[in-house]
């Protein structure tokens, strides 16, 4: 054992050691305050508060870098100097460095041990002067690795940093970093929570609550019933698929909307819900009577009967009511089910227009029977076709997908409407013969596409929840690939929400395997049921899939639009990419594009095709034009009910190099503004279908960067103080106009719009990490 040195003075070694204690006690409670704070100024102040308490120190701060810039922004302090007098420190010496400066340079900490032997910095040697600062040290703050400020800790005593104080420094500072990109991963996954639980709980077309919810309130009415009623009522639209394939989707929209409303309207004090595309649900708890009941479904009916318009056409859905009274139709989780059952009668049944469920109910008609026997031999009989939906790449506008499309030629009756024999084949138990047919016969002529030497491209599959439970999934995309020799990283599963909450264990497994073996995966109708966070992270998704719903009035709809951007959002942040399905106009097209969303599909460029009309497209390399990458040009809308305005305002402006779009009609003005993304817009007050102001306020709301110019004969003050006031209007100018001024100020308009421009790109790579971004500071 050596003996002691003699020569370490024991006072010394006594007040090093209780030092060292101290700096323990206040590492220590720096992190009970990580544990506990979810604020980050909180845990800047409370940090420097402890350093003070515990460390010893004359003066803690905590200073912050303005992204992009060395500018320093003190927020906390404690000790000699308030948080204002750092912050007249800083503004001082701005530009001339300082501690946190020089923190964020060197990459690492920064000692100083004599202020008074560091001329070079302005900042310490004021502190020195003020406060009688001797020595300090800094120590890099980061957040997701970029340094974004300094945890400063001063002294008045020279030479007061010693290489176990620094280390103990170094974890407080690291410490705090952990503890940034915790609070950041918290708020990432909590605003990506919010919009999942809105989607899966809210229908986004209607506001209503979703088949999700409403089972959710359903099974607690039943759990407090304590023995007595709660009945339910579905409300099935007979006629609206008809009209649906008939009037297009835009018209199915205007028609769901409007009958939602008219039962909100009417019975204000029920629980209403879209339980699917065509169906209301309702429930009454502890009605007095089943004769209330029926009463309420007749009223039900007659409120959703009257006529109602879409496409400039008077229309009649044809609703019928089911009905299914908990508990004597079922358990709780059986109820909304068999009400549906009560419901599901086709548009030519010839009974009353509302029924109770019984045991015995025939679900069908007779031509449902039909179906379902000439189903049983449609396979056997090769009646079953594929039809081939192209998949879109916007960036380069090639082909480099397909959807196959299931579609049954019967007999002496034609193409049969998928959604009339999908759902027979999930009931009947066929769709697992069918779906494997369907599998193989994908694989197999797109095999046959490549041998034939046209380009290779995914092709994606839709698999049903039937198929999962019932039959070995793997097995047999297995055999389907092995009996085809198609390569499997060119076959894409698509599968919904639904698929998955079955069994999400097993599906997820199951998923995993099939990733293993080279399949990728989709995940389609996004949004239109139950999606948690939480499953969709652990999904091995290459894409998510867009809802044809969510897209029909992107261009048009503020809240639509909304919805896209967060979806778009939400995908990107998990790393997933986008496809949109249902694509049929070219403002469609142009908003998705200028969201992010990298695929579409849709009537805009092609209907399904049967298999020799895709084999024709894709021997003629039909596609779209791709993306412009190089630098944007100087896009101007006008909008103008007055032609002889809009061709003057032309003949100005087109001399300043700016490409000019232009319509008479506001409407029309929304597509223009998806298609083209123009910079500036301006518009006329008076319009015949909204005002100017009006038309500008939803021009914000679809395209926030946009500038806003009213040009106007007309000026009603009210509106245009309150557009002003939201920020809807840049500037409003008025008939007759001076050229050169119009002039200076588009060219104003644009330079503010390209400025916002440059810093959404700086922030978007700082937010990244994008290699040519300028680290956060």
């Amino acid at each position: 054992m050596e003996p002691p040195d003699s020569s370490v003075d024991p006072r010394k070694a006594l007040s090093e050691l209780e030092r060292l204690n101290r700096l323990y006690a206040m590492l220590s409670h720096i992190n009970r305050t990580i544990v506990r704070t979810e604020d980050p100024q909180d845990l800047y102040a409370t940090a420097c508060r402890i350093a003070i308490e515990y460390g010893g120190y004359a003066l803690a701060w905590v200073s912050l870098l303005e992204p992009g810039s060395d500018r320093v922004v003190p927020v906390a302090s404690a000790g000699v100097m308030t948080t204002a007098q750092m912050e007249d420190i800083a503004d001082a010496f701005a530009g001339q460095g300082g501690p946190t400066v020089d923190a964020k340079r060197a990459g690492s900490p920064v000692i100083v041990n004599d202020t008074g032997a560091t001329p070079s910095s302005g900042p310490w040697q004021a502190m020195r002067e003020l406060w009688g600062i001797r020595s300090g040290a800094s120590f890099p703050i980061r957040l997701e690795g970029d340094i974004i400020g300094a945890f400063n800790v001063a002294g008045n005593e020279p030479n007061g940093f010693r290489d176990r104080e620094i280390n103990l420094l170094v974890e407080v500072a690291d410490d705090l970093s952990f503890a940034l990109d915790g609070i950041r991963r918290t708020e990432k996954h909590m605003a990506a929570e919010t919009k999942m639980r809105y989607l899966a709980y809210y229908d986004s077309r209607t506001g209503l609550p979703t088949r999700v919810l409403f089972e959710e309130r359903l099974a607690e009415a039943c759990r407090n019933s304590a023995g007595k009623t709660v009945a339910v009522l579905v409300a099935n639209l007979r006629r609206y698929h008809g009209i649906v394939q008939l009037l297009g989707p835009g018209a199915g929209l205007d028609i769901i909307r409007a009958m939602a409303a008219r039962l909100e309207a009417a019975l204000p004090a029920l629980p209403v819900a879209r339980i699917s595309e065509s169906k209301f649900a309702l429930m009454v708890s502890e009605p007095t009577g089943l004769d209330v009941v029926e009463e309420l479904a007749w009223s039900i009916q007659r409120e959703l009967a009257s006529p109602t318009r879409a496409d400039g056409q008077e229309l009649f859905l044809d609703p019928f009511v089911g009905i299914a009274v908990f508990p004597q139709d079922g358990e709780q989780g059986e109820i909304l089910k068999h009400a549906t059952q009560a419901a599901g009668v086709p548009s030519d049944y010839s009974g009353s227009s509302c029924r109770f469920f019984n045991s015995d109910l025939d679900d069908g008609s007779r031509k449902r029977l039909d179906l379902d026997t000439a189903l049983r031999r449609a396979l056997e009989r090769n009646e079953f076709r594929l039809h081939y939906q192209p998949q879109i790449d916007l960036a380069s506008g090639r082909v480099i997908g397909t959807e196959a499309l299931l579609r049954w030629q019967r007999p002496d009756y034609g193409l049969v409407s998928p959604l009339e024999f999908v759902p027979l084949l999930e009931d009947n138990g066929l769709i697992g013969a069918v779906g494997e047919w369907a599998l193989h016969e994908a694989c197999r002529r797109t095999k046959q596409w490549q041998d034939e030497g046209l380009p290779s491209f995914r092709v994606a599959v839709n698999l049903s929840a039937r198929q999962f439970h019932d039959g070995d999934i793997r097995a047999i995309v297995r055999r389907a690939l092995d009996a085809t020799g198609l390569d499997p990283r060119w076959l894409e599963l698509e599968l919904t929400e639904g698929i998955v909450l079955l069994n999400a264990e097993g599906v997820i497994r199951t998923m995993h395997d099939l990733n293993a073996d080279g399949v990728s995966h989709a995940l389609d109708d996004f949004g239109t049921g139950y999606s948690s966070l939480s499953y969709l992270q652990r999904l091995p998704v290459a894409r998510i899939k867009i809802d044809r719903s969510f897209v029909t009035h992107i261009t048009s709809s503020p809240s639509d639009a909304a919805i896209a951007r967060a979806v778009v959002g939400m995908a990107h942040s998990l790393g997933l990419s986008v496809i949109a399905e249902g694509v049929e106009t070219e403002g469609q097209l142009g908003f998705l594009r200028g969201i992010g969303c990298e695929e579409i599909q849709g009537y805009f460029f092609s209907r399904p095709l049967p298999e020799d009309e895709f084999t024709a497209l894709l021997r003629e390399g039909r596609c779209m034009p791709p993306m412009n990458a190089g630098k944007p040009e100087r896009v101007l809308l006008l909008v103008d009910d007055e032609a002889s305005v809009i061709s003057s305002l032309s003949r100005l402006l087109r001399r300043q190099g700016y490409r000019i779009v232009s319509t008479t009609s506001a409407r029309e003005g929304f597509d223009l503004l998806a298609m083209h993304r123009p910079g500036v817009v301006i518009c006329d007050q008076r319009m015949p279908e909204m005002t100017g102001t009006e038309f500008l306020r939803r021009v914000k709301e679809l395209h926030p960067d946009t500038v806003r110019i009213v040009l106007s004969g007309y000026t009603e003050l009210s509106s245009v103080i309150d557009a002003v006031n939201h920020g809807a209007v840049f500037k409003f100018l008025t008939k007759p106009w001076e050229d050169d001024g119009l002039i200076e100020c588009i060219k104003d308009a644009f330079r503010i719009y390209e400025l916002g421009g440059e810093n959404r790109e700086l922030s978007s790579r700082l937010l990244a990490g994008q290699p040519g971004g300028n680290p956060p500071g």
